[in-house]
């Protein structure tokens, strides 16, 4: 847990101030207008872990990486349009090399008016196109890798081999009550209020701000499978590799938690 910190009320509420508007200037969201999700599947480019934050990429029923169009092909460089036509939508992709067209529901598409097969139909699903990560890579011409232990897809855009970038974690949980808070009450480092998302970190490991994705945790009260948090808070105790997962409730019942070992990975902006 957060353990009581002694800090000048004033110091803590300019420096407070200060990361706000530093984070706010570089288009930082607040952790209490985004929600927690798991994600089934996981996409990192290069070292980079996509944020997919109203829809998450998911295994088919033929076992293939659907993702959601728009958030992976920006980051590999493709212009989107998309028109739709009756209950379909028709994709065209572009960048400095290709026009790859597609129309969901079906299986065909074509690269540079070239006809194509893909494995899988893509998909539309409240209101996101999904398409086949699979085909976007030998579209692109870029190399993936399927990380089994944590359903981890990797596309290596500059030609390298990437490991999944995430790092082992020691965390804990604390709660709203003032004895975890250095006697602020339920207010993060940063003057927000405590909600599910906060996290606690040492600013000299993760800087205050970063989003992240976390998985590995076993708590009632927590996401199953992982969720996206907010690096907004600090604890006199929280040094090194160690997180602590603000979780609403009592003191008390949050002593169950103990400490687990977690996996913690850094999101793309």
């Amino acid at each position: 847990m957060k353990e009581d910190y002694q800090l000048n009320k004033l110091t803590k509420g300019l420096t407070s101030l200060a990361v706000s508007l530093t984070v706010l200037a570089g288009g930082f969201l607040s952790p209490f207008s985004a929600h927690a999700a798991g994600m089934e599947v996981k996409v990192q480019v290069n070292d980079s872990l996509i944020h997919f934050p109203d829809a998450q990429p998911f295994l088919d029923g033929n076992h293939s990486t659907q993702v959601p169009l728009r958030f992976v092909t920006e980051k590999l460089g493709y212009t989107v349009d998309w028109q739709k036509q009756g209950n379909q939508i028709k994709v065209t992709l572009t960048n400095d090399q290709h026009t790859i067209s597609l129309l969901s529901g079906q299986k065909e598409a074509s690269i540079d008016n070239a006809p194509v097969q893909l494995d899988t139909a893509s998909q539309y699903q409240n209101g996101r196109v999904y398409v086949p990560l699979r085909f976007l890579s030998t579209a692109a011409g870029i190399p993936v890798q399927w990380d089994a232990s944590s359903n981890l897809a990797i596309l290596n855009k500059d030609g390298q081999r990437h490991m999944p970038d995430y790092q082992v974690f020691e965390s804990t949980a604390y709660s709203a009550d003032p004895s975890e808070n250095g006697g602020y009450g339920a207010i993060d480092y940063m003057g927000n209020p405590l909600a599910m998302g906060t996290v606690a970190v040492d600013p000299s490991v993760i800087p205050l701000g970063s989003k992240l994705y976390i998985e590995g945790y076993s708590f009632d009260g927590l996401p199953q499978g992982g969720m996206y948090v907010y690096a907004t808070d600090t604890g006199g105790s929280i040094k090194g590799n160690r997180l602590d997962i603000f979780i609403p409730g009592s003191k008390k019942s949050l002593q169950s938690f103990g400490i687990q070992k977690i996996k913690v990975y850094n999101i793309s902006n």
